[in-house]
């Protein structure tokens, strides 16, 4: 089984040979090298907003779709700045380096912008689109990011893997529990399937391009049987990930605190008759919280709501990765950070951001530049204005 190929039109591709129970008209398990298994340990590093641009708004998780809508029909006027909502829309991916390095890429694009301004005393650069340059300038596209000349530096890995531990093959099931092949796991897997000497198993390489990686990625999300569903093109059904449920002990009891982490947020419900939530009314805080989830890497979810429902598989990626992934890249995919500045004015989640990163162009040493204003994290403007956000996150000035 070849590593990894290009497709018919020159797009390249990773391998993964699927184990075929004929009858049943189930894949059994896949076999695969470390370029297949980088990228299924690669979705944890995606923000959410990514995750429904890649479906194109159709993502089925929860009240996603409705919340990057809210985003997107909002009037410049209530972000701090231009910058702020491209932000929320195309979130950057704090391990878009490291993920540069994947065979096949879900996201092909990391742009790098710097002002071009002749005059311009400032030596910075951003990865977003619309911000300003401290000389009042806005910043211009420059090409692609590129790790070669970046601080802090992305470590260097003695082996060509991105994130996996470097063995020869890994075995993958149908709900995308991966572990590096062997004995043991095949044993583990016959007994589990009650598989017999004489079954008819079928054994197919599959070439998968980026688009084929976003199907399987998207099935990961809303179904159980990833492999089989890819391989027999079997109907996603609607509403996959409905999570309006929740555990009643989903959330922890708190102890009081002379000094809380982030402030109470205050929301006016109105009930209908029944005593459905209709609407809340809210202020630029509550706003702001709700549209930074966009910008939450997939990773740190699993991590804070360990009691949540899991929606798809994606959950088995989540618990293989002890056991197949190296040491140093585990915390970036059990605990992705934000990337530099993603953060919003209320970090309940508690995540991280990078610190901001310089780099080299030339000969000039150029500081990454904060896309928001300079005195506030937050992605909303403050103020009086009141919002109307409806119980699927549709979010409206008022």
């Amino acid at each position: 089984m070849s590593s990894s190929a290009m497709s018919s039109d020159g797009e390249p591709t990773v391998a993964v040979k699927l184990f075929i129970d004929k009858e049943k008209k189930k894949v059994l398990f896949a076999e695969s090298n470390k370029d297949f298994v980088d990228v299924l340990f690669s979705f944890l590093t995606l923000p959410l907003g990514t995750i429904v641009r890649l479906f194109d708004k159709q993502s089925q998780v929860g009240c996603l779709d409705e919340l990057y809508k809210s985003v997107e029909v909002l009037g410049p006027d209530h972000f701090q700045t231009k910058a702020c909502k491209a932000m929320l829309l195309s979130p950057l991916n704090a391990a878009a380096i490291r993920c540069n390095r994947l065979k096949v890429k879900v996201v092909d694009k990391n742009p790098m912008y710097r002002c071009k301004n002749t005059s311009c005393g400032h030596s910075t650069f951003s990865s977003v689109p619309d911000a300003i340059c401290s000389c009042g300038h806005v910043v211009e596209y420059i090409g692609e990011w590129t790790n070669k000349k970046c601080y802090p530096p992305v470590a260097a890995d003695k082996e060509d893997a991105v994130f996996v531990i470097g063995v020869a093959k890994f075995i993958v099931t149908d709900d995308l529990q991966v572990a590096p092949a062997s004995t043991r796991v095949m044993f583990s897997l016959i007994e589990k399937y009650g598989i017999p000497e004489k079954v008819n198993i079928q054994e197919k390489v599959l070439q998968l391009n980026s688009a084929k990686m976003i199907g399987l990625f998207r099935r990961a999300l809303l179904t159980k049987q990833v492999l089989t569903g890819l391989y027999f093109d079997v109907a996603i059904p609607p509403n996959a990930a409905d999570m309006c449920v929740l555990p009643d002990n989903m959330f922890a009891k708190q102890a009081l605190e002379t000094d809380p982490k982030f402030k109470a947020i205050k929301i006016r419900l109105v009930h209908a008759k029944d005593d459905s939530v209709l609407y809340a009314e809210v202020g630029q805080d509550f706003v702001d919280l709700v549209f930074g989830i966009l910008t939450t890497p997939l990773g740190t979810m699993l991590k804070t709501f360990t009691e949540l429902p899991r929606i798809g598989c994606i959950g088995s990626i989540y618990k293989s990765v002890v056991a197949s992934v190296k040491q140093e890249c585990q915390g970036l995919l059990l605990s992705p950070n934000l990337a530099p500045f993603f953060g919003c004015s209320s970090n309940v989640l508690q995540v991280e951001e990078l610190v901001r990163r310089c780099l080299w162009i030339g000969s000039t040493c150029c500081i990454e530049l904060n896309p928001k204003s300079t005195s506030d994290r937050a992605y909303i403007k403050g103020g009086p204005m009141n919002f109307m956000v409806t119980d699927d996150l549709q979010g409206y000035s008022a």
